[in-house]
């Protein structure tokens, strides 16, 4: 994990673990069988540091805390949300489901929006980091990311396209406090006012 954290789980060779433990590469089969399986165990170690909210929290809020905190642990290890879906749930990562899943069962959600918030929950934790890292000017392929985006506004024509200019000229400002917490109250809001229409 802390080759990944540093360098991407893409710099993680079966060698480069067997040198920094201490064992010869062949050692490292005799726990798991490949590279892939050593990568959803190491998922799985993730998803084992997503604290539970408290026990006294309504609902609906723990529901808010545990995204949160998914959200900031996938922060703290940036390789993992590419992997997160591409790997068979371990034991913390279902452990952390069951924990959502019941605590969306006793929050007087109708089964079926249950459900439905479980998905629209993940996703929106798992999507917006996504999406957060592809869009972030430091990690593009580019040689001057700010410059590029200058270059692409400076393209754009200011009849047909002023609010796209003024939204990117708003990042290159400075202005990129996260969405993330806004879109989650959102859906949970939604949540609770089509149940209580139903």
């Amino acid at each position: 994990m802390e080759i990944a954290d540093s360098e991407g789980a893409g710099a993680l060779t079966m060698r480069r673990v067997a040198e920094r433990v201490g064992f010869k590469v062949m050692a490292l089969y005799n726990h798991v069988a490949n590279k892939d399986e050593l990568i959803g165990v190491m998922v799985d170690a993730v998803a084992h540091e997503i604290d539970e909210p408290a026990e006294d929290l309504d609902p609906l809020d723990a529901v808010r805390a545990i995204a949160v905190a998914t959200r900031a642990t996938f922060l703290r290890h940036p390789w993992v949300p590419p992997l997160w879906q591409s790997h068979v749930p371990g034991p913390a990562r279902t452990d952390r489901m069951e924990y959502l899943l019941r605590t969306l069962d006793r929050s007087g959600l109708s089964p079926e929006l249950a459900h439905h918030g479980f998905h629209a929950v993940n996703n929106h934790v798992l999507g917006y980091t996504l999406q957060e890292q592809a869009m972030a000017l430091d990690t593009l392929d580019l040689d001057d990311p700010s410059a590029a985006a200058r270059i692409y506004v400076d393209n754009l024509s200011p009849t047909e396209h002023a609010l796209t200019i003024a939204h990117v000229n708003q990042h290159l400002d400075g202005h990129t406090e996260s969405s993330f917490e806004l879109v989650l109250d959102l859906i949970l809001d939604c949540l609770v006012r089509l149940n209580e229409a139903v």
